[in-house]
């Protein structure tokens, strides 16, 4: 079990040590609105401003002059930082997102790990997509739809180094927001360090999403574009934090038995503290259930995620998904809380 855990620690230090080298990045991992900087009008007519991250100096990026603007680089460990850049028009109707904080790298689970927080099956570009899209557009669009979804060649990522692999895809979705027609898009790549079995560890490096309405989504996506292409690492944090992965894969090359232990123990404090700050939702949709209530018993269930239409079960834990109800012995079932 110990042997396990190491091996996974090790390969998301390969990982993240390879994309730290990068200079421009359409990334998960972490900004913040701060500092302006030099404002330019691109081929649309849309002002840009350049803002820094004010946490810790890590990278540059330009956002659209007069948007409310936040987030930052949030770092959960050592090696596990994660960036945020969240845009919002001036009229509130459109919203951009590059990189998300609350995505944490997962760990493919095994006999000895379960799923759950940051623990999951390795998903592909395209789904993780479609899943991540589902979880975040729900809460703020009615009737997420989705139109459709592609695998795509990685744009930001080699679509293999070494021990790892890397997928990319995209997908679109329609909903409504206070009666009016909407558009959303999602674009990630998630990359694999390892067979894809227990050990392997995976995470999610660019993701860019945007939601805004259907008159306004083509604007809207070369807006997405252009800011997260303008994205720029500093190079002094680069070479930080690039000794901070050297130096731990150093002390896990010369692990001894107190390395390991103490290794173990770091696991647990980033698991415990991603599982705060882990949705229960969006970690069930990744996972493929989601948690209902039988409202004739008030019996609490972990139900497989349907399609959208109404769920049933029966005495034998048997669940439905129909319009009407399936028969005598099924009870209706609505999406509850855990």
């Amino acid at each position: 079990m110990k042997k396990i855990a190491l091996a996974g620690f090790f390969l998301l230090l390969v990982v993240l040590g390879i994309a730290y080298k990068s200079t421009h990045r359409f990334a998960s991992n972490g900004v913040d609105a701060a500092v302006p900087g030099q404002i330019d009008a691109g081929a649309t007519g849309t002002k840009w401003i350049t803002v820094r991250d004010t946490r810790e100096r890590a990278f540059s990026i330009q956002v659209p002059q007069g948007w409310k603007t936040n987030g930052g680089l949030f770092r959960f460990s050592t090696i596990d930082t994660r960036m945020i850049v969240d845009m919002t028009s001036p009229d509130g109707l459109t919203n951009l997102r590059i990189g998300d904080s609350t995505v944490p790298p997962y760990r493919v689970p095994g006999p000895f790990l379960r799923p759950g927080p940051a623990v999951a099956l390795y998903t592909v570009g395209k789904v993780f997509a479609t899943r991540y899209g589902e979880a975040r557009f729900a809460s703020i669009c009615q009737g997420v739809h989705l139109t459709k979804s592609d695998a795509l060649a990685p744009k930001y990522h080699p679509a293999a180094v070494g021990i790892s692999h890397t997928t990319a895809g995209d997908a679109f979705f329609t909903c409504t927001k206070n009666g009016a027609p909407m558009s959303a898009y999602v674009y990630a790549e998630t990359m694999l360090m390892g067979p894809g079995g227990p050990g392997s560890s995976w995470v999610v490096v660019a993701l860019g999403s945007l939601l805004a309405p259907a008159e306004q989504a083509r604007a809207a996506g070369a807006t997405l574009q252009h800011s997260g292409e303008s994205l720029v690492m500093n190079p002094a944090w680069v070479a930080m934090q690039n000794q901070l992965n050297n130096r731990a894969i150093q002390q896990i090359n010369a692990a001894t038995r107190a390395t390991i232990a103490a290794t173990n123990a770091e696991n647990a404090r980033e698991q415990t503290m991603i599982s705060q700050l882990q949705n229960d939702s969006f970690n069930d949709v990744i996972n493929g259930v989601q948690a209902t209530v039988d409202t004739t018993t008030g019996q609490r269930y972990i139900a497989p995620l349907g399609q959208g239409g109404r769920q049933w079960i029966n005495g034998n834990n048997v669940v439905v998904e129909s319009g009407l109800s399936p028969g005598a012995g099924f009870d209706p079932l609505t999406p509850g809380n855990r």
